[in-house]
């Protein structure tokens, strides 16, 4: 099943999570989707693969994670 956002179920995608939901999963954007992420936090650039679908949002299990880098403050 395809949609406007260009995404099927079954696809793996990079998305950057940039805040917790109240139930703990992690939340990005994709494509404009909005992209819940179990196991995922804040600050990590992850590897998805989507297993559900909606009109707005997608749910997605974690396939490979990668911690962003912080700016470092200088001395």
């Amino acid at each position: 099943m395809s949609t406007f956002h260009g995404l099927r179920e079954g696809d793996e995608a990079e998305v950057e999570i940039t805040q917790t939901t109240r139930d703990g999963r992690g939340l990005g954007r994709l494509n404009g989707l909005l992209v819940f992420v179990s196991g995922a936090t804040p600050g990590e650039k992850v590897k998805v693969r989507i297993v559900k679908l909606g009109v707005r949002h997608a749910e997605a299990e974690l396939v490979e994670a990668h911690r962003m880098a912080t700016a470092r403050a200088s001395a």
